[in-house]
């Protein structure tokens, strides 16, 4: 049984395009973890009549908190608005989660204990196996320590997102996921932790199932999440000190990743990662 200051909260946004039954394989699977976890749900804008039947039906079970929007206002709002509910309540740990992942039934009870070791880390990720897809790794890994997470941020994502957990003062703190970003709120919010001086820390396990699809390749395309991407990285890379050749290099690069033809991505994502 969690003591009263080891209750973790799973923050988890769902829009119209998500998969019915996925999101019941992911609410399960954190519901059915070894360390008792809350979950709270944010509707981000109106969803299909068979996907709001599944979500209505997990909003009764009493571990699940539920908040909704009229309009879709994307995954930053709606992270936003969840993380300020859980601050209304005593959480001492708040846990990212998609609607189409599958947590592994250890996870948090793994992720808490290694908050308990490092007294020090403020966000830990893990590991994770992805699946649904041709380009799908058994198993992807990133760096383990905060010193080796800094110099990868600069141009690479330090977390696995869906498999990430803060500790509350993070956010008591007044930090939040940016909303003035094209679809990398996610990154621009590392950066912003890493010029705070919180302390980032990977977990070295699987614990996730991480779901892709042949066209999740295609919504990581464009020169707009490119360009995005670049600028966020080019100037976080002078704020933490970090300029070099080879990372300015490896930042523009990512514009020629960002438009190559999606098999060619594929074939990158199966053998580069």
């Amino acid at each position: 049984m969690n003591s009263n200051n080891e209750k973790v909260a799973i923050i988890m946004s769902v829009y119209r395009l998500d998969d019915p039954i996925a999101l019941i394989a992911a609410v399960d699977s954190m519901l059915n973890q070894t360390h008792p976890c809350d979950i709270y749900i944010f509707r981000d804008g109106e969803v299909p009549i068979a996907l709001q039947q599944v979500i209505d039906k997990i909003s009764n079970n009493t571990r699940v908190k539920y908040f909704h929007a009229e309009k879709n206002f994307g995954l930053a709002f709606a992270l936003n608005k969840l993380i300020n509910e859980v601050l209304i309540d005593s959480y001492q740990f708040v846990a990212r989660m998609d609607s189409d992942d599958i947590s592994r039934d250890n996870r948090i009870e793994k992720q808490v204990a290694y908050f308990n070791e490092y007294s020090n880390v403020d966000v830990c990720g893990t590991s994770c196996r992805e699946f649904g897809a041709s380009y799908a790794l058994d198993e992807k890994h990133l760096p383990e320590k905060h010193e080796e997470l800094l110099n990868f941020s600069i141009t690479r994502c330090p977390f696995i997102h869906p498999t990430v957990m803060f500790r509350t003062e993070v956010f008591i703190d007044g930090n939040r996921y940016p909303t003035d970003t094209a679809l990398t709120e996610d990154m621009a919010f590392w950066f912003e932790l890493l010029k705070k001086d919180y302390i980032f820390g990977n977990l070295n396990e699987v614990l996730l199932d991480y779901r892709l699809n042949e066209n999740t390749i295609e919504r990581r395309k464009g020169i707009g999440k490119a360009m995005s991407e670049v600028r966020i990285r080019k100037n976080n890379m002078f704020a933490l000190k970090k300029f070099s050749l080879k990372n300015i290099l490896l930042i523009y690069s990512r514009v020629i990743f960002h438009l190559m033809p999606s098999e060619l991505v594929k074939l990158a994502y199966k053998k580069a990662r």
